[in-house]
């Protein structure tokens, strides 16, 4: 049902028209039941406003003929009698009466005997007021009905001489409060000071505490009611929810309290909203069907614009159809819109034809071009393969040298490390040598030291010879051991001679042999040297040789990283042969799907397919390995 948008429109305009009577008529409602809720207030507050004072000028009246009675307590007995009954039938009372100070009486009706009117309570509430005053209610003790009087004390130089009074049955009050109906269903009743009921429609409440008549009622509650004038208590009294208003009966400590019927009080109310109601309802009704009337009249021309929508997307769309555009309303925009929209639409289609042309003659030459180019990438690849195997062989023989290198660097590092110890050991002879020539050399020494000793001896021994001779027989024994020492001295000395010239002659020789040794350690040292140079010569070939290896791997690293891109150009051309006839095959089925389309008389442009044109199939590419 809400598919549509002059359906939509219409719910829309109708919830819209709905709402704004509703609110306008909740308005109305809410501002009406107020001023009626304020009129009640007002009307039923004064209503009771004017009962208190009604009841407050009856008082004031009774009490006047009251206070009328003390005209007559100086007067002679029979006067006094007449002017009591005079107030009794004047006021309405049940009895009139003075009571003297003394003890005497005067009253309408017969007194028992032995009665003593200054003790009771009436007399003595008249003597502490200083004015008119209302006892509480009582039970007459002649009637046995519910009485209240009106009394007065009668001072003669600040001293009570006497009090006046009347008795008024409440019955009368009664019939004056149940007489007060602001409504039909309202009722009223009087409160006094305490709380008690003084008039009720119900008199057996009398008496009886204001609870009574609901729990939920508070004297000091209605007594605030009391003096906010004006103002309401909404209270269920019975099951019935009541609106309370209440007044204070100027002069007496009663509360006179009227309840009406909330239902009643709102009566009014709800006959407005009813009838609110029902001219809402009605305008509605009027209301939908000017809408809905309005709204077909105003989209009447929506349906061409859809017919004509759904013929251009059905696939063989009447370019040539234009929608009316009279007129300044929004459909009259919709239709120049879609005339404007059709003609772009036209033009569009047109150039696509003669660019469906131009691609598809563009892809028979980008597919030929990539045959070409398949045929020149294959012829590259090739070269690279033979490239590429060439570079290895020359890759193999370069690290072959490279390792040879390698090993003469090892074998020299070697050499020139054994070199290097033989020289080690040549140093070591010749500090040894050097040391043999120092030991000879004082071993000489040590030899002429013995020469010289042997010298002295020699003369020593040949001192004690002479010694020996000199001393004759006694010297004799002494003589011949003095000839063998001397014998053992020249010994000596010729042994001492013989080892120096050993000793020389190996010193000599040592010499020469240090020498040859320090010629030796040279020539060491130079062979060290060159074998060190080989060495260094050796190394730097090996680094060539790395050098060159590491430079020839990254050329075949680079000749195959060309290889792998002709591969992936090889497949690329491939892909793009592939994509050049599937844009031939697209560019064919686009002028036919555009083809499909009505155009007006402008439409020049050729949509036939070009026959005999060549063709590159798929599968006429590279194979490569």
């Amino acid at each position: 049902m809400f598919k549509s948008i002059r359906n939509r429109l219409i719910a829309l305009c109708v919830a819209i028209t709905i709402l704004s009577m509703l609110s306008l008529s909740l308005a109305t409602v809410l501002v009406a039941r107020d001023n009626t809720f304020d009129q009640v207030d007002h009307s039923i507050g004064q209503i009771t406003r004017n009962h208190a004072n009604e009841l407050s000028a009856w008082v004031r009246d009774k009490q006047r003929v009251t206070s009328s009675l003390k005209n007559a307590v100086d007067q002679p007995e029979a006067i006094a009698h007449t002017m009591a009954a005079t107030a009794q039938q004047a006021g309405g009372f049940d009895d009139a009466y003075i009571v003297y100070a003394d003890k005497r009486y005067i009253f309408n009706h017969a007194m028992p005997d032995g009665f003593d009117g200054p003790a009771r309570a009436w007399y003595q509430q008249a003597a502490q007021a200083n004015g008119p005053a209302i006892t509480p209610i009582y039970v007459d003790a002649a009637s046995g009905k519910l009485c209240m009087s009106f009394v007065e004390a009668v001072r003669k130089d600040g001293r009570v001489v006497a009090a006046v009074g009347t008795d008024m049955l409440l019955d009368s009050m009664a019939k004056m409060v149940a007489a007060i109906q602001a409504t039909p269903k309202s009722f009223a009743f009087l409160l006094d000071g305490q709380g008690q009921i003084l008039a009720h429609p119900d008199v057996k409440l009398a008496l009886k505490p204001v609870t009574a008549i609901d729990p939920g009622l508070d004297l000091s509650q209605l007594q605030q009611l009391a003096r906010n004038s004006g103002s309401s208590l909404t209270q269920d009294i019975g099951g019935v929810s009541q609106l309370l208003y209440a007044s204070t009966v100027e002069g007496t400590p009663w509360t006179l309290v009227i309840a009406i019927d909330r239902a009643q009080a709102n009566e009014p109310v709800t006959m407005m909203v009813k009838l609110a109601a029902s001219i809402t309802a009605l305008a509605l009704l009027l209301a939908v069907a000017f809408v809905t009337m309005a709204v077909k009249r105003q989209l009447r021309g929506l349906p061409q614009v859809q017919d004509a929508l759904q013929d251009i997307a059905s696939g063989d769309g009447d370019l040539t159809r234009r929608l009316p555009a009279e007129g300044g309303d929004e459909l009259a925009r919709i239709g120049a819109a879609f005339n404007q929209f059709a003609d772009k639409i036209a033009t569009i289609l047109r150039e696509i034809r003669v660019a469906a042309d131009s691609v598809r003659t563009a892809s028979l030459e980008i597919a030929s071009g990539n045959h070409d180019l398949s045929d020149r990438t294959s012829q590259q690849a090739s070269s690279l393969e033979q490239t590429a195997a060439a570079m290895e062989e020359i890759t193999s023989t370069v690290q072959h040298n490279a390792d040879n290198a390698s090993q003469a660097a090892n074998l020299a590092s070697d050499a020139s490390r054994v070199a290097g110890q033989g020289g080690a050991v040549m140093q070591q002879v010749v500090h040894t040598m050097d040391g043999i020539d120092a030991s000879a050399r004082k071993i000489v020494d040590i030899i002429g030291v013995i020469d010289g000793i042997a010298f002295q001896t020699n003369i020593l021994a040949l001192n004690a010879a002479v010694e020996a001779a000199r001393a004759g027989e006694q010297g004799r024994g002494f003589a011949v051991v003095a000839g063998e020492v001397r014998t053992l001295a020249q010994r000596s000395a010729t042994a001492a001679r013989e080892i120096k010239t050993l000793i020389e002659s190996s010193v000599d020789q040592i010499r020469t042999g240090n020498s040859l040794v320090r010629q030796a350690g040279g020539t060491m040292d130079q062979v060290v040297g060159s074998v060190e140079r080989v060495t260094s010569i050796v190394g730097e070939i090996d680094l060539a040789s790395q050098e060159q290896r590491t430079g020839i791997s990254e050329i075949g690293n680079a000749i195959g990283l060309m290889d792998n891109a002709t591969q992936q150009n090889a497949a690329l051309v491939e892909q793009a042969a592939a994509a050049a006839q599937t844009l031939q095959e697209q560019a064919a089925h686009l002028a036919q799907l555009v083809g499909g389309f009505k155009l007006d008389s402008h439409d020049v442009a050729s949509h036939a397919v070009t026959r005999g044109a060549p063709q590159v199939a798929p599968g006429a590419m590279l194979a490569l390995n």
